[in-house]
Order: structure tokens, then sequence, then C-alpha cells
């Protein structure tokens, strides 16, 4: 079976559910806009890996242990070496070097293979082509064979449920602390929640709990939201880079928030085309609930960029060793386009190293 097309015939999910009711084995290919790719391996029409070993430059389980944290620099040097002097696979050497224990990396392998395909899931104007035959899929290494319907069904939960998590924790600034209770009741807690918990003792910040945390981005936001939900932490609010609650958007003070004039144009034309309709008695009511639509989506569009930059300063700093001197230099060292730094500045981001070059403060 050969399949290629884009979204205009079919949808992504339909042509993952085509493959695994008829339990293909191939290979399906998906670009984004010339920008973005993926590929999918398929065994009897389950995901079995997401690894094209055609690329010899691009290793999208190594990007994920990087960008999540879960290889240290000495690690990423270390593995660096030996593909450099053998012809060893990633999977093989991270067994070899006993880098995690096979529980450990089986759960890494399901992360990244359900974050590929949430990815995937929301792209636009993809293109895709699936090419069959067991040829294709030989030699490729996998830690596991996934369902493709289940996989789908939790892709489609975080699709929906992200933005909610977003509004909860709304800035990685945002304090959190552990309440010190006991959990109650007979559910037991998950092994991403008890580690988030543990973060707590020393971490402080939510940033700080998503880079050490060494779990997907939404696990972080899930587990947080758990914990949150059983009344084992304390949300507070970073008097810095904190969202705009209710209470300051309807006072009488409003702290003026950095971000592109353009929304508070677009605010104050609302505001006036109240006043033309003759509606100016509730004119006052209008502008703020059209200032707190603007700059909440402003808010959750800053916090987005500012998770992205993050992430990708730790990706730098594994390759290189340290932090770069710029934002500039993530797009100068290939490892993200113009297009984050364009945005950073947009949003007016303040990058600074610390004297020792061994962090960093983004404001």
């Amino acid at each position: 079976m050969a399949l290629e097309g884009n979204l205009t015939s079919f949808k992504i999910e339909e042509i993952l559910q085509l493959i695994a009711v008829q339990q293909k084995t191939g290979m399906l290919s998906v670009v984004a806009n010339d920008t973005k790719s993926a590929v999918l391996f398929f065994r009897d029409g389950k995901i079995v890996s997401t690894r094209d070993r055609r690329s010899k430059t691009r290793d999208p389980f190594r990007e994920y242990l990087t960008r999540y944290g879960c290889l240290g620099r000495e690690d990423l040097t270390r593995i660096t070496q030996i593909i450099a002097q053998s012809k060893l696979d990633l999977l093989d050497i991270l067994n070899s070097e006993g880098i995690f224990d096979e529980k450990a990396l089986a759960r890494h392998w399901r992360s990244h293979i359900q974050e590929t395909l949430h990815d995937v899931l929301t792209w636009d104007q993809c293109t895709y082509k699936f090419v069959s035959g067991e040829e294709i899929v030989g030699g490729v290494k996998s830690l596991g064979e996934f369902a493709v319907e289940p996989m789908l069904m939790e892709s489609m939960r975080r699709i929906d449920e992200f933005p909610a998590l977003l509004q909860a924790f709304p800035a990685q600034g945002i304090k959190i602390t552990a309440t010190g209770k006991v959990p109650e009741g007979e559910e037991p807690m998950s092994e991403n929640e008890n580690l988030v918990l543990s973060l707590l003792k020393t971490a402080r910040a939510m940033r700080d709990v998503i880079a050490r945390g060494n779990m997907p981005t939404y696990d972080a936001y899930e587990s947080l939201k758990m914990l949150k939900e059983k009344g084992l932490i304390l949300v507070e609010e970073d008097a810095r880079d904190g969202a705009i609650g209710e209470a300051q958007i309807s006072g009488k003070v409003m702290r003026k928030k950095r971000g592109n004039p353009m929304l508070l144009v677009a605010a104050s034309f609302v505001f006036f085309a109240c006043v033309v309709v003759g509606v100016w008695q509730k004119s006052d009511k209008v502008a703020l609930v059209a200032r707190d639509g603007v700059l909440r989506s402003d808010t959750a569009s800053r916090a987005r960029v500012e998770q992205h930059v993050r992430w990708l300063l730790e990706v730098y700093r594994a390759e290189h060793g340290d932090y770069p001197e710029s934002l500039d230099a993530l797009a100068e060292g290939g490892i993200a386009n113009r297009s984050i730094t364009t945005r950073a500045a947009t949003h007016r981001f303040e990058y600074r190293l610390t004297r020792d070059g061994a962090s960093y403060t983004l404001l």
C-alpha cells in the first residue's frame, strides 16, 4: 500500500487509523510547511519508532532526552564520543552504558512517541506519504509496540485539556510550595506526581519543576494540577511575570503589561465603538472585559514563548557546555530558527548571563 496526500483529502488521524485497522507495516512521513517533519514506523499496524535511519544529523529521541534534561552534560559528551568512534546506535549505547534502567528507558521511549504523535496532530497544511513493506522497517530498533487508537485518544485529550492547564498555571515564574499534607483516599499517587512533589523540596518556581522533572511539559503541568486538586501544593503568583488575575483587572490599579502596544490600541478601539453605539453607561465594564481578554491572550502567548526559549537554552547548553551569550546565538548555532528570537523580541524578553555563565535570567 502506498498512500500520499495532504489535509484536503484525509486527516492525519484518519490515515493513522487506516494503517492500524489494516495492520500495515511500513513508514509514514509527515511534512508541515517544509519546516517541520516527522516519520512514524509501523509493524502490523502498531507504532514502533519515530527515528529515521536515513538522517545522519537528527535523532528525535536524543533531542527528546536532551530537551527534558534526561541526559546530563557528561552523558551527552560520552554518547557523542562513542557515536563518533563507533557505529553503535543510541539505544545500544544507553543500554551498555547503564544511563537508564530498563523501566526508565521504556517510559521515556513511550513518552517520546506520544509527544511526536501529539505534535503531528497539531500541524497545519501537512503533506504525508505512507510506504508499506517489511523491508522498510527491517533493522528499525524499538523499545515497544504501541496501538494507535489509545495513543490517538491520549493526544486528543491533551490537545483539549492543555489550554485549561495553561490557564491554571499561566506563567512559569509562579511559586509553588508543598503543603506537607498526607495524601488522603485510596487513589494512589502517580510516579510523576511523586517526582514533582519530591522536587518541591528544593524547587520553588514552576520553571524549576519543568526544567528538572525529566518529563514532557504536559506531564509536569498535569501532575501539578492533580497535586493542587488533592490539596498537596499551594500555587502563588509571581509578582514579576505572573498572569493578570481577576482582582487586578477589576481593581483600581492595573499593572502595566509589557508586550505588543497594538493590543492596547485594539482594546481602545473596542471602547470607542461602545461609545459610538450609545452604551456609555456600560462602557467601563466593556472596556475592562476587552482588555481582560486581550491581556490574557498576550499572557498565554508570552508564557508559551518563554517555555520554548527555555527549552532551547537547555538544548544549547547540552550541546555546547554553556548557555549562549545572547538569544541570537540559538539561531546562529542552528538550534532554532529566527522566528523564535523574533517572537522573543516582540514580547521584549531580556536575557542575561550570570557572571560565572552557569545560569541566566530571562525577564
